[in-house]
């Protein structure tokens, strides 16, 4: 079970424990509650809407049931605090020792992390629709493959197993996407491309000046049902302001910190042997919040039919693990690898094996390859 899903699940029991106790009516349904990560620091690590979904069925100002759901959450293992925000949202603040376990969950899970067994019946098909109806533009083939084969894989992780024949009618498929055009293409010269419209583009013509990766990710950069004009410069750019060599950089980072860690005699470790202390710093937290967010995220893309969602999102992580190394550089008490701390150490390095796992998985569901090393 994911962090999320926990979260929720013992925000459903405190429900269940306060109406067996007579201190909330009978026949509530909790299931419609949100867990979400709050939108500015110092309102926990996680949010809760719990009182105001259930305040009218209850019959109970939404302030008073959050002081009794706050009440049971806070004696619930691996909850920190509980404060109530507004008109009744409950900031829930883990303990350390909820972030190791979910880092253990994610390790344990590898490739699997966010997966499902949802499939039934039939392979889902996927078929696209223009975005302005009474246009006779065709549709992108380099958007029509890079969307496509991106939301088949997402759907064959939670579960399915997606038909990959991206031509088939909308009007007889199960997963339809809006999909805008791809407009133009700017920067060098793309003389691959020349006599071609944009429109005409297949991702291999694209892939032949800036690599398969940064053409498959190139076309995910904008939601599916917006313009695209594709900058061949930004794709080629050695540096973080391009996503695809951010994206690659970072997983290339984490296993170059793994490698230096091993020659320095620090190898994997368990949870036994970690400090948990190393998940109270700010940076760390962040990480962590990501990747608990990782199967809701592949969720959240697949119902919307966007796969930058998910692009977006390891980015985010993959921002997040480059800040905390350039705050290392700065603080000697923050770096990943201390030879004076193994513990602190282990668990450190636990972490960066998360953001891994999860930047090797959700790049593979994008089509894009992790790379160990930059070349």
């Amino acid at each position: 079970m994911d962090l999320i899903e926990w979260l929720r699940r013992g925000v459903q029991d405190a429900v269940a424990s306060l109406q067996a106790g007579g201190r909330l009516p009978a026949g509530l349904d909790p299931t419609s509650i949100g867990i979400e990560v709050p939108d500015r620091t110092g309102r926990g690590d996680f949010t809760c809407n719990a009182a105001l979904v259930l305040s009218r069925p209850a019959g109970m100002p939404s302030p008073i049931l959050a002081a009794l759901l706050a009440e049971a959450l806070e004696s619930m293992d691996g909850i920190a605090s509980v404060e109530i925000a507004g008109p009744g949202f409950l900031n829930l603040t883990l303990a350390p020792a909820a972030w190791a376990r979910m880092l253990v969950g994610v390790l344990e899970a590898g490739s699997r992390y966010g997966a499902g067994e949802r499939g039934g019946a039939g392979n889902p098909t996927i078929g696209f629709d223009a975005t302005d109806p009474q246009s006779t533009r065709p549709l992108s083939p380099a958007r029509c493959e890079a969307v496509g084969t991106a939301l088949a894989n997402m759907l064959d992780h939670l579960g399915f197993r997606a038909d990959r024949q991206f031509r088939v009618p909308s009007q007889r498929a199960d997963v339809v996407v809006r999909l805008g055009p791809l407009v133009g293409v700017k920067g060098r010269d793309p003389t691959a491309m020349t006599g071609h419209l944009a429109d005409d583009l297949d991702l291999s013509m694209i892939a032949g000046i800036v690599g398969d990766d940064a053409a498959r990710l190139g076309m995910l950069i904008e939601p599916s049902d917006a313009p695209l004009v594709l900058d061949l410069d930004l794709l080629l750019d050695q540096s973080h302001a391009n996503p695809v060599f951010d994206l690659h950089y970072a997983h290339a980072r984490c296993r170059a910190l793994r490698q230096q860690a091993e020659i320095r005699g620090h190898g994997d470790s368990d949870e036994e042997r970690w400090d948990v202390r190393a998940f109270e710093d700010g940076g760390a937290q962040l990480i962590l919040r990501l990747l608990a967010l990782y199967p809701s995220q592949i969720d959240l893309a697949v119902r919307q039919r966007e796969p930058c969602r998910l692009l977006h999102y390891l980015c985010s992580l993959a921002g997040g693990l480059h800040r905390q190394y350039y705050r290392s550089l700065g603080a000697p008490y923050l770096r990943f690898i201390r030879d004076d701390d193994r513990l602190l150490t282990g668990a450190r390095l636990a972490l960066v094996r998360g953001v891994e796992a999860v930047l090797k998985s959700g790049l593979g569901l994008l089509g894009s390859s992790a790379p160990d090393e930059m070349r």
